[in-house]
């Protein structure tokens, strides 16, 4: 008995002490003291685009365990996947954004897709990373935010690498098809502008929708230009080039195709159908080793994203693990101190370089990050992309991506993102011969104003809210009700989206501009043919209200809208021709309608419609964009979700504040500096007059 309770004690005593050890080597194990992120990732899985999304994310797990092996802390990252092509966006992102144990969002892929999940994220200030969104608007609208992450710089610079390369090949003439949604509005937007200030003149802009794409696609493939920049905004559309394609045979330009045709998708589906197709996409920096490190483990090449992915696992990484140390417990911050370090290089994506960034991380230390994709940069100011991003050209050859080169937007490495994104500068500017001689006009003896708020809903806040500031500037210089003539719709300081009824501003700091307004009609009473009437003075009951100008009164029109080739849109379905204005205008001249006319046009495709009035003399146009490009919306609001005001009216408005004197010649060169992603033209000042002599103040 004795010698049992003796063996009994010797259990009990060796297992007290293997408990002890179990303890003390679970406080040793590193693993142990894991802390769990979890990560949702939302991308397309289709296609093969799975596997290798598991993949390179998987390897980015892997090395990030491996970086912190020596560490007595430490982050583990989790991973939950979805379907982007396969969820309902909004309302899984939705879900996703409030829950409290997810630290990010990765993805979504596509552009449509990644602002209705910024809109989500917004709310709550889930951190969202995207691998390739990457168009103009979604990074303009997140700016300052501080929750969206974009790896890549915006589709500008897409397009601009896209006719850099065109041009490098000899091209003289190029031509575009877009699709007409959120990621093809960028290169909608930008390729007129971009090519003149390449010196390549434009052909075409085919804008195609999934119904109409095969029809668009042929058109603009059978012009006479050296390039046709294809921008299929899905691997759907893709495949509609692709068999379009085919059916053209030899098409008269040479295809050069965006970023969605370097994907798995087209390896897995095309075929022979895709054989030699040749464009751009972002990449993996290829002085990081990452693309060739990735084709000796998989033998394969790293496709659209890839890079992109593996960086967001680092990123969320890194900034998890620095809030163990510094106790910032939101990731957007957290982001934001890893993204702004300067303490020197500490090398890129592997596990040996990670294992750096961890320990200098934890010694207080700011790393300059580096990743697969290459510097980690973002602008201090706004953040929400990255400022440096690395193109690679490609060909289809055998059934794999060739590697042709890499290019950057601008051969350097930016400090800022003005305006998130929109870093161009105009150059090609008109000139004017400042001798050129006065023409001669009867005593100026009275002026008139027509403003025209083309456009109505909410959404297009920024056209009324222009037009409401040209009316105070112009009764503060004063003009009386009598004399100007206000079309607008007036649905908007009342619309149930304004949080402040009866207030409408053209700046969020701004006056209330809905004050002492007097409307003579609203937009949806008139049509195009009635503005012809109300400039020519016909009175009528309908329109009570009109110009009844004559040869010594001038006359200033400001119209703000929505516009296509060749007119003015006008409200939903309407259109204010190019011959309608050369029809109005000589009509005008031939009554004597007005001594001098100045219209001053804030629409897409302006001068499409300014182009109506050549030779009538007396008369001229300062558009906001030429005849092939878009204008650009300016100032945006969080609270409202709507832009408020349009760069050209903007500069316009800040300028004659500024001096009511200044020259049409002076007034043109600021609004051509200031203008963003179009080019302010003037158009007829052969037969009008002096422009370095006629000033503002003849309209005002």
């Amino acid at each position: 008995m004795k010698k049992n309770i003796i063996n009994l004690t010797v259990l009990l005593l060796c297992l007290l002490c293997l408990i002890a050890c179990q303890k003390e080597d679970i406080n040793d194990n590193p693993a142990a003291n894991r802390q769990e992120v979890k990560v949702a990732v939302v991308l397309p899985m289709g296609s093969g685009m799975q596997k290798r999304w598991e993949r390179t994310i998987g390897w980015a797990l892997e090395n990030i365990e491996a970086a912190q092996q020596s560490l007595q802390r430490g982050v583990k990252l989790k991973i939950e996947w979805y379907d982007e092509d396969a969820i309902d966006i909004k309302k899984t992102v939705s879900e996703l954004a409030a829950r409290s144990d997810i630290a990010a969002i990765v993805g979504p892929m596509y552009s449509t897709n990644a602002m209705i999940a910024s809109q989500q994220c917004t709310k709550n200030g889930k951190t969202l990373i995207t691998t390739t969104a990457s168009s103009a608007e979604l990074i303009r609208a997140s700016a300052n935010k501080t929750h969206l992450w974009a790896l890549t710089e915006t589709d500008i610079s897409q397009c601009e690498v896209l006719l850099s390369k065109a041009m490098l090949y000899g091209a003289h003439k190029v031509s575009l098809i877009a699709k007409d949604d959120l990621y093809g509005k960028t290169f909608i937007d930008w390729f007129a502008f971009q090519a003149k200030e390449l010196g390549l003149e434009v052909g075409s802009v085919g804008i195609y929708t999934d119904e109409n794409v095969k029809s668009v696609f042929k058109q603009c493939a059978s012009q006479e230009v050296d390039y046709l920049i294809c921008v299929p905004s899905s691997v759907a559309n893709l495949e509609s080039m692709l068999q379009t394609k085919a059916e053209v045979k030899a098409p008269s330009a040479r295809l050069l195709f965006s970023d969605v045709a370097y994907s798995s998708a087209v390896l897995e589906k095309f075929g022979a159908l895709a054989e030699g197709i040749e464009g751009v996409a972002m990449s993996a920096d290829p002085a990081s080793g990452f693309a060739i490190s990735y084709e000796v483990k998989y033998d394969e090449q790293p496709l659209l994203g890839e890079a992109q992915a593996y960086d967001a696992m680092m990123l969320i990484a890194y900034a998890a693990y620095y809030g163990q140390f510094s106790g910032e417990k939101d990731m957007n911050r957290a982001m934001c101190h890893i993204v702004d370090g300067r303490d020197g290089s500490y090398g890129s994506w592997m596990a040996e370089d990670m294992r750096i960034i961890f320990d200098a991380l934890s010694a207080g230390k700011s790393p300059d990050i580096k990743g697969a994709s290459g510097s980690l940069n973002f602008d201090a100011k706004v953040y929400t992309n990255v400022l440096y991003s690395v193109y690679a050209s490609w060909m289809l050859y055998q059934g794999r991506f060739v590697m042709l080169d890499y290019n950057t937007c601008d051969g350097g490495k930016r400090t800022d993102a003005t305006l998130a994104g929109w870093n161009w500068k105009n150059s090609q500017s008109q000139e004017f011969d400042g001798n050129s001689p006065t023409v001669t006009y009867p005593a100026l003896k009275g002026k008139w104003a027509l403003i025209v708020a083309a456009s109505n809903g909410w959404r297009n806040y920024r056209h009324q809210a222009d037009a409401l500031e040209m009316y105070r500037l112009l009764k503060n210089q004063g003009y009386t009700d009598e004399r100007i003539v206000l079309v607008m719709e007036d649905d908007i300081a009342t619309n149930a989206n304004n949080p402040n009824k009866g207030v409408i501003k053209v700046r969020p700091t701004g006056e209330n501009l809905y004050t002492n307004v007097k409307i003579d009609y609203k937009l949806s009473t008139l049509s195009p043919q009635d503005i012809a009437s109300i400039l020519e003075g016909e009175k009528s009951e309908r329109l009570p209200e009109v110009i009844t100008a004559n040869q010594s009164d001038n006359v200033l029109v400001f119209w703000s809208g929505h516009g296509s080739p060749g007119y003015f849109v006008w409200g939903e379905n309407g259109q204010f021709s190019g011959s309608l204005m050369r029809k109005t205008m000589q009509s005008l001249s031939e009554q004597k309608k007005y001594r001098k006319m100045l219209w001053l046009v804030e629409t897409c495709y302006a001068g499409s419609v300014a182009q109506g009035a050549k030779g009538i003399p007396g008369v001229l146009y300062i558009t906001a964009s030429n005849e092939n490009e878009t204008s650009k919306a300016d100032v945006f609001n969080d609270e409202l979700g709507v832009w408020m005001s349009n760069r050209f009216t903007s500069t316009l408005e800040e300028q004659i504040n500024i001096n009511l004197a200044i020259s049409l010649r002076d007034l043109y060169f600021k609004l051509f500096r200031n203008t963003v992603g179009s080019h302010v033209t003037v158009y007829n000042q052969g037969t009008f007059d002096n422009i370095y002599k006629c000033t503002m103040r003849e309209f005002l």
